[in-house]
């Protein structure tokens, strides 16, 4: 299997190459081949997998234009990515010379741009059927199941990219570890999210096929179970004589639809705490592979044991939480098995992997509440998403907030749906989201909510958000469902929680009398040397290391995330800003106390610029710190990730330093207990405890020998340093060797990104030109990082810190 990919592959790099006449997508029956250059149309082009498609075909050199019925996150990301998007259908907008119309499923047969382009004579065909062909013409490998097919495909397409197997994939939402859900690999794999709507999933020939699930679904498509297990015997039968089915044992239903099957099948099972304490060895014994969970709680990855045909692959670990995402990891073991492909990289991708967006993806927290957005809009999905947060936080309550999505499926399965919202402690059902359906009397909310304790039915998804976040408490965990428009509800109640905790916040620092300059929603950007990112919920500026330890630690008390930046020299603030506290510390009192003979000592608070004491230290005949002069951040940031220059570090000066715990205690620390190493310590990365003052060593000495010296080290600065706006080095030079060196090496000196740029002076200085973004230099760290590794096998890791939710949670 493995050496027949490498064919396929080569054959589908080839059509991916540049140059008239070479085809870009394998052909497709009745449609015509494309080349660089072509013109194709997408309607419905803001679906996951329709832009998906669009994002794939530029990447090829397809000229592509696509209309959706509304603006979205999706179609506004692919404008920006240079796409002729437009919003509304309309006649006019096939464009001239457009040689394919690709419509989505959802997208009516009297839409007017499929009318236009019957008239016209241009093809017009669906997203499958150029799925069924990519597939046809590589190893495809498809993902199918009335649920979890998103995370499991995206798990498969993550594991294959960091087994370097550079996959081309489609998935159904955006896989977080890739960044998109769609991109066009160099490798011999297709991975393909196989829908089972509108019978899309029955084009093309996969080489393997996992089946995670089978229930009834779409009844706007499906009018009873048997026409879904029908459907489900298609798209086996269509799976290659020599190819490979993994399927759930789980769903006894898929039995039906394999019965026929060419291709070979395996069966896998996820066996509970509980069903493995019992030993069912009957029930372990019917599947070919089984996951034995041995933990699964709060605090931990799920760690599983595998076994396969009574044979222990070991002990894996899964990052995102649930038994059912258990089985749908599983059976991406299985196919990694049968591709023999590295398990090594399979662990790693198991332990990392955040899920697709809108997979349980935390949007973040507020006022001690979390905020959960999730896909979930299927009554066994509902089920799967509630239980797995019962699991994950036992002692929170958890909230459903339920978008249900089309009248149809609410009317099939109305006592479905209301079986799991009750599994909720509280639960709000917003009107119904019609997608491509007309309104049906009697199916509303209120027909889900009415009579289950602790529910109602809400009359908007805005009053939904709002109630939500008006009526949370502290330890609450709101889960918000749906397929349709639930994930501005989400936002919306998340972004009204943090301004609740804001409110909260500063009602509380005036009746405490804190000190300090209070700005809401600064522009951290000003307060950074990179001056890059987005603002803060709240920032406050402090002169007195009381106010410093009392807005530390209120911050705390409240749960609300927060950081203090010196001089922001050494920082990255992230594109969306920090939602929570930022303390801008300027606590900036210091002085010399003399020991017998020439040495002394230097009390400093954190806010204190490291490059101003030193130089006026050097005025007054102080040397010690001077070679720190170049330095521009403050003495806090120098002593936290141990800063150096010409030799020297802060360690070598550092005699002891105050820092405040959790509680607000200032307890005093030696060097030692900091433990430095190199650009770094235990405080380096840590928000919980606040560095409040230093004592530093320093020695008498003649003023002029200790200006020159400065004078020395500054022209040296000048001659190898930029002088525009950076955070100074990016990276860590790694063990024997230099990160400039090496970026340089990979020919990356000037590269540009947006407004940023790898300085041409020194490699491992990224530089703001003057109108550079977060994500601009975010772009630039990530192509040092994949040129260095993949010329050298060296990971680069960052000096700076970056700045923003994911970093301080």
């Amino acid at each position: 299997m493995t050496a027949m990919g490498h064919e396929q592959g080569a054959a589908l790099r080839s059509q991916g190459a540049e140059g008239e006449g070479r085809q870009v997508w394998p052909p497709t029956p009745g449609l015509p081949t494309l080349h660089p250059g072509d013109r194709v149309h997408l309607v419905g082009v803001g679906g996951a997998g329709m832009s998906g498609l669009a994002r794939v075909l530029h990447s090829l050199g397809v000229i592509v234009s696509g209309s959706d019925r509304s603006e979205s996150q999706t179609t506004l990301a692919l404008r920006e990515s240079g796409l002729d998007i437009v919003v509304g259908h309309g006649r006019n907008q096939v464009p001239p010379g457009c040689s394919l119309l690709v419509r989505s499923p959802a997208v009516p047969d009297d839409n007017p741009e499929l009318e236009a382009a019957r008239e016209r004579g241009i093809p017009i065909a669906k997203r499958a059927q150029l799925l069924g062909a990519l597939m046809d013409a590589a190893i495809g490998l498809a993902v199918a199941g009335t649920h979890g097919k998103t995370t499991t495909s995206g798990l498969l397409a993550y594991a294959l990219e960091l087994a370097a197997q550079a996959p081309t994939f489609f998935i159904g939402g955006e896989v977080l570890d890739l960044g998109t859900n769609a991109r066009h690999g160099e490798g011999p794999y297709v991975v393909v999210e196989a829908d089972e709507y509108d019978r899309s999933f029955h084009h093309g020939h996969p080489q393997i096929a996992v089946v995670t699930s089978l229930e009834l679904d779409h009844p706007d498509i499906y009018p009873d179970i048997d026409s879904v297990v029908e459907s489900f015997r298609v798209f086996a039968s269509n799976v290659r004589p020599d190819g490979l089915i993994v399927a759930n044992a789980s769903f006894p239903l898929i039995a039906r639809a394999l019965s026929d099957a060419p291709a070979r099948v395996e069966w896998y099972e996820v066996l509970a705490c509980e069903e493995v304490a019992t030993e069912d060895r009957d029930r372990q014994s019917q599947a070919d592979w089984t996951a034995r969970i041995l933990e699964d709680g709060p605090s931990d990855n799920s760690r599983f044991e595998v076994m396969h045909r009574g044979e222990t692959l070991g002990v894996f670990e899964l990052r995102i939480p649930g038994v059912h995402n258990v089985g749908n990891a599983l059976a991406v073991i299985a196919v990694f098995h049968a591709l023999d492909l590295d398990t090594e990289a399979l662990r790693h991708a198991l332990r990392t992997y955040r899920g697709a967006g809108r997979r349980f993806q935390e949007l973040g927290r507020a006022m001690g509440v979390r905020v959960i957005d999730d896909y979930a809009h299927h009554p066994t999905e509902i089920t799967a998403t509630l239980a797995a947060a019962r699991n994950l936080y036992p002692a929170s309550r958890i909230w459903a907030i339920v978008e249900p999505h089309t009248y149809s499926r609410v009317a099939a399965l109305t006592p479905e749906f209301r079986s799991a919202i009750s599994q909720a402690d509280k639960a709000i059902v917003t009107p119904v989201y019609a997608a491509r359906e007309a309104a049906v009397d009697g199916v509303t909310a209120n027909r889900l909510a009415v009579g289950l304790p602790d529910t109602w039915a809400a009359p908007s998804l805005e009053v939904a958000a709002s109630a939500a976040a008006h009526d949370a408490l502290r330890g609450d965990t709101l889960i918000f469902m749906g397929a349709g428009d639930i994930t501005s509800a989400s936002r919306a109640c998340l972004e009204a929680l943090r301004l609740r905790a804001v409110d909260e916040l500063l009602a509380e620092a005036d009746r405490r009398g804190l000190g300090g300059s209070v700005l809401r929603g600064a522009r951290l950007a000003a307060y950074t040397s990179l001056r890059v990112g987005g603002p803060a919920d709240v920032a406050v500026r402090v002169t007195e290391t009381y106010d410093l330890v009392a807005w530390h630690t209120l911050a705390l008390e409240l749960e609300m995330p927060v950081c203090v930046l010196g001089r922001g020299t050494n920082v990255l603030v992230r594109q969306a800003g920090f939602h929570g506290l930022v303390i801008v510390n300027r606590c900036e009192e210091w002085c010399v106390e003399e020991s017998d003979g020439d040495s002394g000592v230097v009390c400093a608070d954190s806010g204190v610029t490291l490059a101003a004491l030193g130089s006026t230290l050097a005025r007054h005949g102080w040397a010690g710190i001077e070679a720190g002069v170049g330095i521009p951040g403050s003495v806090g940031a120098a002593v936290i990730t141990n800063a150096g220059a010409h030799g020297w570090c802060m360690a070598d000066s550092l005699m002891s330093c105050d820092v405040a715990g959790p509680d607000g205690e200032v307890i005093t620390w030696t060097a030692e207990d900091l433990e430095p190493v190199y650009r770094s310590t235990v405080l380096k990365g840590r928000h919980d405890h606040l560095l409040l003052s230093c004592r530093l060593r320093v020695r008498r000495d003649d003023p002029e020998a200790i200006a020159a010296r400065i004078a020395d080290y500054s022209a040296q600065r000048r001659a190898t340093q930029p002088a525009a706006a950076s955070a100074g080095s990016m990276f860590k030079n790694p063990p024997g060797d230099y990160a400039g060196r090496l970026i340089e090496a990979c020919g990356l000196k000037g590269y540009t990104v947006g407004g940023a740029s790898i300085s041409e002076v020194h490699a491992n200085f990224f530089i703001n030109r003057g109108n550079a973004t977060s994500d601009d230099i975010e772009a630039l760290i990530l192509e040092a990082q994949l040129h260095v590794r993949e010329q050298f096998g060296i990971d680069l890791e960052l000096e700076i810190e970056t700045l923003g939710d994911d970093d301080v949670r």
